[in-house]
């Protein structure tokens, strides 16, 4: 837990610590570090400069054209992670009045001062209560990267709202946690932690994993923010990268080749080790089922960061305990949490984790990604103010 804080309080919740006082005594000791450093000055940033590093999308059209009855907008409704950063907001669009959305569940929004006047949602997502509460509405900015609730919205999916999202490509640490997984699976550390928790040692089967990483083939399944990442990262460890996206066999220098989405199964046979960064749709729930463990190479790795629907596990379970699949990596799972007497806590080599992939602690120095998040939302706070083009419009249709 302490790894997980702010320098500023690290320390003093250590020094309490040291003390000997408890855990409960030390963040109480550590409230007034916590406060000075949610104090910190929120960083203005280069937008030019984050748009060429995370190579944000951006709209053909403008938000005059994809908005019916477009209007410069009167009011947002914005749901914020820390006091100061509405008045921070604000400065893009100074004669846009900002309503703060207030926290919890089962909101009444009808309640809720000036709801009748807003015109764009920022940080909120979409609800039918929300929704019948501001009839002006027309915009919502989301926080989350995945958008298979969102656009399962009735009134979203029949395209009644432009929506856009935090890109993933501003999340390094689903990427981060995709390579940790492979690496560990690639060089069999999954079965030491097991003897760790044992506390029994074991000579392992090094014949069957302890892979060297050099030339092995890395196939990403969907070549979308973090896929982009994890194929980066993995051409930078030596490794062959192939990958699949739905829209075009273009993709970046470090990746071998770009097949699309129905090439799949063909392409999945080539590779020792295969990485699932996929939206979730209803072309990709269920993808992975034993016809396409079955085509895997035999003893290869399955990793997944995407979304648990997307798995069979039952299947992945039985492909795990065939060999058919060697080791398997899974950050979601489905359900969420997942159960304590679920088979798949029991199948043999695996590493599940809490679909933990996007909260992150920078290095010293280096700005978080969730200000770089707010930078690309404030920026398009401006841009639908103006009625320019967007970054990161969601198809609705697609899901993503």
């Amino acid at each position: 837990m302490v790894h997980g804080m702010g320098r500023i309080m690290r320390r003093a919740v250590l020094s309490a610590l040291l003390a000997g006082t408890g855990w409960a005594a030390a963040l109480t000791a550590a409230a007034p570090a916590m406060a000075q450093s949610e104090a910190k000055p929120i960083p203005e940033g280069d937008i030019d400069a984050l748009i060429k590093q995370t190579g944000l999308v951006e709209s053909k059209r403008t938000a005059r054209q994809m908005v019916p009855g477009w209007r410069k907008p009167k009011a947002m409704l914005v749901g914020v992670d820390r006091p100061d950063r509405i008045a921070w907001l604000q400065k893009a669009v100074p004669d846009v009045k900002l309503i703060a959305a207030p926290r919890g569940r089962d909101i009444d929004w009808s309640k809720v001062p000036g709801i009748d006047q807003v015109d764009a949602a920022i940080g909120v997502n979409p609800s039918p209560a929300l929704i019948a509460a501001a009839p002006n509405l027309k915009w919502f900015q989301t926080l989350a990267a995945g958008m298979e609730k969102i656009v399962s919205e009735p009134d979203v999916a029949a395209g009644k709202f432009l929506v856009t999202n935090s890109p993933s490509r501003l999340i390094p640490k689903v990427g981060d946690d995709a390579i940790a997984m492979m690496v560990a699976l690639m060089r069999g550390l999954d079965r030491y932690v097991r003897m760790d928790v044992a506390q029994h040692m074991a000579q392992p089967d090094f014949g069957a994993r302890g892979w060297e990483m050099a030339n092995r083939i890395v196939l990403v399944a969907g070549l979308g923010g973090i896929g982009t990442q994890v194929a980066r990262m993995a051409h930078g460890l030596g490794m062959k990268v192939i990958a699949t996206r739905e829209t075009s066999h273009d993709g970046p220098d470090y990746v071998d080749y770009v097949g699309l989405s129905d090439e799949l199964p063909a392409m999945i046979g080539k590779a020792d080790v295969v990485i699932v960064a996929l939206p979730l749709t209803p072309k990709t729930e269920n993808l992975f089922d034993a016809r396409m463990f079955a085509r895997m190479k035999r003893g290869a790795i399955f990793i997944n960061v995407a979304r648990g629907q997307e798995v069979v596990q039952r299947d992945l379970i039985a492909a795990l305990e065939s060999g058919q699949v060697g080791a398997a990596g899974l950050g979601p799972t489905n359900p969420e949490p997942l159960p304590d007497n679920d088979p798949l806590w029991r199948a043999p080599n695996i590493l599940i984790t809490t679909h933990m992939g996007a909260p992150t602690q920078p290095a010293e120095g280096v700005e978080n990604f969730r200000e770089k998040e707010w930078q690309a939302v404030r920026e398009n706070m401006r841009r639908y103010a103006a009625g320019e083009t967007l970054y990161s419009v969601v198809d609705v249709k697609r899901g993503y």
